[in-house]
Order: structure tokens, then sequence, then C-alpha cells
């Protein structure tokens, strides 16, 4: 009897540590780790409404799910928590950032290294913040992205105004500074105001995460050009004066010139 109760504990150990490491459970305690950052600092007089998994609606009809928005008389600091590890490069221009990890050794002795594609989060948390204007108006914004320390920000190159790049570790550094520099913008009533109508976009039932899950899979298969049947893409506009603005255009270009505004 005391054999099987041992070999059951184990095998309760064993299960509780897959689901543990699960992408979806480690996303879930970045973004605890983050939830608890930002409840320090109100502490501190960095006063703000914290939000977690958000579903804002978009013009579209489709929804934007927002990780983590601190809503403060300076701005709404909206957060993208990422957990990967490894060495991470990316910039503001490129659709895709790379993860590389060691992945060993070659059969004759070299290293092997593991490289993973995941969307540029600068753009990501851009669209956030479109959908919050869509739904908001115009309000002001600041964008950060906010990594774990299971990785290394190895070359990251972001110039874009009000996006910040850190590590969850810095993060109430981070935002104090941002705070300090930061003239207030709204009132203490305009900031409840706004903490109100986002709050019930937290609810989301079963049904609309399935069909925001959705949604991003039928992007990422890439809509059909309807000028030449071509692949829709996603870009980032590098000059002149919508430098910045991300938009669609056909992967069939230049003999194909349809666009179409993100």
């Amino acid at each position: 009897m005391g054999v099987l109760i041992i070999i059951i504990g184990l095998i309760s150990i064993f299960v509780l540590s897959a689901i543990n490491s699960t992408p979806e459970a480690i996303g879930k305690r970045g973004e605890n780790e983050i939830a608890k950052d930002l409840y320090s600092i109100y502490f501190w007089g960095y006063e703000g409404y914290c939000l977690k998994n958000i579903y804002v609606p978009r013009e579209d009809g489709s929804t934007s799910e927002i990780d983590l928005l601190y809503i403060t008389c300076k701005g709404f600091f909206v957060i993208e928590s990422k957990n990967y590890s490894g060495y991470i490069f990316g910039n503001d221009r490129r659709k895709e950032w790379t993860s590389t990890l060691y992945g060993g050794r070659a059969w004759f002795g070299r290293s092997k290294v593991n490289k993973y594609k995941f969307y540029n989060p600068v753009w990501q948390n851009n669209t956030h913040i479109k959908a919050l204007k869509h739904y908001l108006g115009d309000i002001s914004a600041i964008s950060i992205i906010v990594f774990g320390s299971n990785c290394e920000l190895k070359n990251i190159n972001v110039n874009a105004n009000n996006v910040y790049i850190c590590y969850e570790n810095d993060l109430k550094k981070l935002i104090k500074s941002i705070w300090n520099a930061t003239p207030t913008r709204y009132t203490r009533e305009e900031v409840e105001r706004y903490y109100n109508r986002l709050l019930p976009l937290t609810g989301a039932t079963t049904e609309a995460k399935r069909a925001h899950v959705q949604k991003i899979y039928e992007k990422q298969q890439g809509e059909k050009c309807p000028r030449c049947g071509g692949t829709l893409v996603l870009r980032q506009a590098k000059k002149g004066i919508y430098a910045g603005n991300q938009f669609y255009g056909c992967s069939n270009y230049p003999k194909c010139k349809y666009i179409r505004n993100n």
C-alpha cells in the first residue's frame, strides 16, 4: 500500500510539473509577476488601475488581447509580456524577431543553434494601442515590452517614440522614470471612468476567446490580395509622412502595388 501511495505521488508530481511547464502556464506566471510589480509601485505613489487580459474590440469586428494595462494620470501603460529563452534579436522594422537557443552538438562536434521566430512585439503592441484608441478615443499611450529573466536581449534596436523594452526585473524602475518625465494628462476622475469602461472587457467568455484565437490563426495564414491573388503581408512604412505606420501590402510587389491600411 505504501509503495502504491509513493507511485501515485510521483505521478502527480510529474503531471503537475508538465502542466506548469506549458507555454500558457509560463506566460501566466510572467503576467502575474508584472501585475505584482504594478501593485507594488501603486503604494509608492505611482497610482493607477491594473487590468489583465483585456479583449478590446477592433474596427474589423475582431478583438485585440492586451496582456496588462496600467491606467494612470500620466497615460495608459500598455504592457506586452514575453517569456522566451535564449538570445533575443529584433528591431521595430522587421515583422519577426528571433530567439536562439543552444541545441547541443552535431555528430561532428560542432555546436548547434536552434532559431525560433515570433511576431514583432512592438507591432503587436501597436495593434493593441490602435484598438484602445478606436474604443476610447485619442488617448495617450506608452508601449512597454517586458521580457522574463530566462532570456538575454542581445541585439534590440527600437527607435519608435513611446516604445520601451525591458526585463521584468527593471519594469518598476522604468515606469517610475517615465512617470517622472511625463506631464499629468488625466484627472483622477477621468482615470476612474476609463477603468470602469474597460473593466467589463476583462470578462471574455470562452467563445469570445476562441473567436480571438481563430482570427489570429486566419491572419497567420495570410489573406489574399483582391487584385492579383497574392498574399497580403503586414509591413511598416519606413519613409515619408507615414513612416512607422503599418499596412498590408501584396507579396507580389512591385508587380502588384495593392495596399490596405492596418
